[in-house]
């Protein structure tokens, strides 16, 4: 069964331009257990359409940053992200400076 699990905003720059994605993720429950699932996408002066798809992440904090990890490879930067609340958006997590560096030069 695949069901909605959270949304989440992150704000991210690329070429002086800032870009608001705006991402659902999903919940696919299966008899091995539960894998977070988003997929979001955008366009630049550079592309017509940019895609993101994560699959089979085992949990939010880790579907956050392959979904980082995504954007730093196709050239954005990642600065702040909030996730929904029941009645409102969250408040802004800035991305510090040393999840940045991790995703240049970490291990995956």
């Amino acid at each position: 069964m695949i069901k909605e699990f959270k949304r989440f905003q992150l704000e991210a720059t690329k070429l002086g331009r800032s870009v608001v994605f705006q991402v659902t993720v999903f919940e696919k429950t299966e008899r091995r257990g539960k894998k977070l699932f988003a997929e979001t996408q955008c366009s630049d002066p550079l592309h017509f359409i940019i895609q993101f798809v994560i699959k089979e992440a085992p949990s939010f904090d880790k579907l956050l940053e392959r979904f980082l990890r995504q954007l730093n490879h196709r050239g954005f930067t990642p600065v702040r992200y909030r996730t929904r609340g029941e009645i409102r958006w969250n408040e802004w997590t800035t991305i510090n400076s040393d999840i940045r560096f991790d995703l240049n030069g970490g291990e995956e």
